[in-house]
């Protein structure tokens, strides 16, 4: 438990903070495994990446002839083929290429509307097969020009600087690079990428930084910017694909090989020191992990180191030892303050940059004993006190009931037997026979000494009022802490009084126990009126429609003109069911369910009325 402490409190105030240097590089050796890997795949851009890779680590490549000759790729596809024949250049395997891989690069130049993408794998697949010289330069850049007015994203001048490259018009590149750079964006005020991510952000980085080198020209990325691009390599580290691999490697060897390149400052193994270790390590390399070219061992210095409690200068102005047979690492002596404990702030230098980095100089307490008192609340009688020395527990059992309070008090004092203030001291009041637990802060006085004060009447909400044995169990920590203590120091019977519940007994309206069953009640029913009053509406309701059948009957209606042809009966009938449907739909269905039977009424009510117009008005007609 102790080492667990440990480890959690120095992950959390052990961090390392500077906006003027990197603080991690790029590990070279990962990038190379899973390059190493991609030789093994069947996929044609793998085996590509990963030997293009491996060429730039000057690592040993394996023979891929027959890997390449049995991968997988689609001979129509420029962009297989570009993969194809570059690979088979970089190991000298053109002997497994064939005239027809020539046919698709070739139609693609022959193309009115081939995207700039394309033309760059088409041109550079010709090149690595010995016809780099179809692609005429004047003519050529005009094309790409054009080109790009149509679509100038940073992708499209990506590919256009690497066949300036080709063709020999570098001169472009570098009147362009400036404006595309501007394009970067930003992102936590801390790291600069193209749009598109890792494969843009690579692509436009090496080949600018290519031309500009060959023209041997000042490059126009100021320190900020290579500072920032380097921060976005950093985090795309985690990178696991050949292609992946390949792209942060490039880039971050473009970047790691200008001047000046940027520094990466950080503490290498342990970031704290103890009594028995006073030496921290720092690591300064280059984006890469290299040592950097033009820094001096007496360059790297610790400027200044602060303690964060109360902002103490403790250190000034002190060299750095380099580590014998390794030029990237110096050691940092902290002998003049591990007697402080404590959170310091070093200020690291090394070419002109600083970084400011948290040591933890850990030092170890201790606590002899611990007074625990039992004694009524009111203060009317004085507690009888047990002093308990650690890391023994008590003799016996302790009784406390709701009147009564119990206290501990304990002073916790460094290895020089000096009282010292920690950053976590708590009190765990733990249930012997349930989960029941609370945790109570222990507090300093004026002479140091913790104190805790458990009002056993109060603390019974806590733990569900469950009278029992329980636990005191005391905690001390603290970020500079090297041994963190938990000490058992008793057990104490609580009585919580008329509102305690037994031990295992089910306190009403705890926790425990299914809860009530929820009984839903909707609104009562409205009153109605008397069963005499309804039909006497009802009455008055059809009155007129009586009205109307009294006077039919009386007037005779005469029925001599209905036609008594079939579509005439099933429009009156079927016209009579959906006006007693809508009398239903009152009464009874729903309205989707009237809808359901009133859709077939109503397309033959239509369909036999339309039929019946038709008829009286051809009889009409016939009369005539």
């Amino acid at each position: 438990m102790q080492s667990l402490g440990l480890s959690f409190l120095l992950i959390l105030s052990i961090l390392a903070l500077s906006n003027a240097t990197l603080q991690s590089t790029i590990d070279l050796s990962r990038l190379q495994t899973i390059l190493q890997n991609g030789i093994k795949s069947k996929d044609v851009g793998s085996i590509y990446f990963a030997v293009k890779g491996l060429k730039q680590l000057k690592a040993t490549v394996p023979d891929v002839c027959q890997d390449l000759k049995n991968s997988k790729y689609d001979i129509n596809n420029v962009e297989h083929v570009f993969y194809l024949t570059n690979a088979a250049a970089l190991t000298n395997c053109q002997n497994i290429l064939t005239p027809d891989t020539l046919r698709t690069p070739t139609q693609v130049l022959d193309k009115k509307d081939a995207t700039i993408r394309e033309l760059y794998y088409a041109v550079y697949s010709l090149k690595a097969m010995g016809k780099g010289s179809v692609y005429d330069k004047e003519d050529a850049l005009k094309n790409l020009i054009q080109l790009l007015k149509k679509d100038d994203t940073p992708v499209n001048y990506g590919y256009v600087f690497a066949l300036c490259e080709h063709m020999g018009c570098g001169a472009w590149t570098t009147s362009h690079a400036e404006g595309v750079l501007l394009a970067a964006d930003e992102s936590d005020s801390s790291a600069l990428h193209f749009d598109g991510g890792l494969p843009v952000t690579s692509l436009l980085l090496t080949t600018i930084i290519r031309a500009y080198k060959e023209l041997k020209k000042p490059l126009p990325l100021t320190e900020d910017q290579r500072y920032k691009f380097a921060e976005y390599l950093l985090s795309r580290r985690s990178v696991n694909t050949p292609r992946g691999a390949w792209l942060l490697l490039d880039a971050a060897l473009a970047i790691a090989d200008t001047d000046p390149t940027p520094i990466s400052i950080s503490v290498k193994g342990k970031k704290y020191v103890t009594a028995d270790s006073d030496n921290v390590e720092v690591s300064v390399t280059d984006l890469i992990g290299r040592p950097l070219r033009s820094l001096k061992p007496e360059e790297v210095i610790a400027q200044s180191g602060t303690r964060l409690a109360d902002d103490v200068v403790v250190l000034s102005k002190q060299p750095l030892t380099q580590k014998p047979k390794e030029q990237t690492t110096f050691v940092l002596n902290l002998s003049k303050i591990k007697a402080q404990y404590g959170l310091y702030k070093i200020a690291l230098s090394a070419g002109g940059k600083t970084a400011n980095v948290n040591i933890a100089v850990l030092g170890e307490i201790q606590v002899t004993n611990i007074e625990v008192g039992v004694g009524d609340v009111d203060g009317t009688t004085s507690p009888k006190v047990t002093t308990v020395a650690y890391p023994n527990k008590l003799g016996e059992r302790l009784q406390a009931d709701h009147l009564q309070k119990v206290s501990l008090k304990f002073t916790v004092r460094d290895k020089w037997n000096k009282p010292v203030l920690v950053q976590q001291a708590f009190v765990r009041v733990g249930s012997l026979a349930s989960d029941d637990e609370a945790i109570f802060v222990a507090e300093p006085d004026n002479t140091k000494a913790y104190k805790v004060e458990l009002n056993v009447g109060a603390i019974g909400k806590h733990l569900n009022q469950a009278s029992g044995t329980y636990t005191l169990t005391v905690y001390l920590g603290d970020s500079a802490v090297s041994n963190p203590i938990s000490w058992l120091v008793g057990e104490v019977a609580f009585n919580f009084g008329k509102d305690a519940v037994a031990v295992g007994d089910t306190k009403a309206g705890g926790r425990a126990g299914p809860l009530p069953e929820i009984a839903h009640e909707f609104r009562s029913a409205e009153a109605r009126p008397a069963r005499a009053l309804s039909d006497v509406f009802a009455a008055a309701c059809a009155a007129p429609l009586l009205l109307l059948l009294l006077l039919w009957a009386r007037l005779r209606v005469n029925l001599g003109y209905f036609p008594f042809t079939p579509s005439a009966l099933v429009f009156h009938l079927a016209l009579g069911a959906s006006l007693s449907l809508y009398g239903v739909l009152w009464l009874k269905l729903t309205m989707f369910e009237t809808m359901r039977y009133l859709l077939p009424l109503g397309a033959l009510t239509f369909l036999s009325g339309h039929r019946l117009l038709r008829r009286l008005v051809q009889d009409k007609s016939h009369s005539r």
